[in-house]
């Protein structure tokens, strides 16, 4: 491996952190509501846990945020439904 395809190979990868930091900044200001309304009103320390995954996973995450899906759907199962007083049968 010559030392150019190293270099470029380096470039693409800061590129990319770098673009991830960005999209990071733009979900914990106000985008990741779009994502999941629940993690958009975590604590401080819960936010940035999640920051280098916001990072990495930039291009899922933003994808995600401009389909506005907002709150993920909660889990039908049989438990659920009699504590919010659905027929189970």
């Amino acid at each position: 491996m010559t030392l150019e395809i190293a270099s470029g190979i380096a470039r693409v990868f800061y590129c990319y952190l770098i673009v991830g930091a960005g999209v990071a900044l733009w979900l914990q200001a106000g985008g990741l509501r779009r994502v999941d309304a629940t993690a958009a009103r975590g604590a401080w320390g819960f936010r940035l846990l999640i920051t280098p995954g916001l990072v990495l996973l930039w291009p899922f995450l933003l994808r995600a945020a401009l389909a506005g899906r907002g709150h993920p759907r909660a889990e039908r199962n049989p438990h659920r439904a009699a504590s919010h007083g659905e027929d189970v049968s």
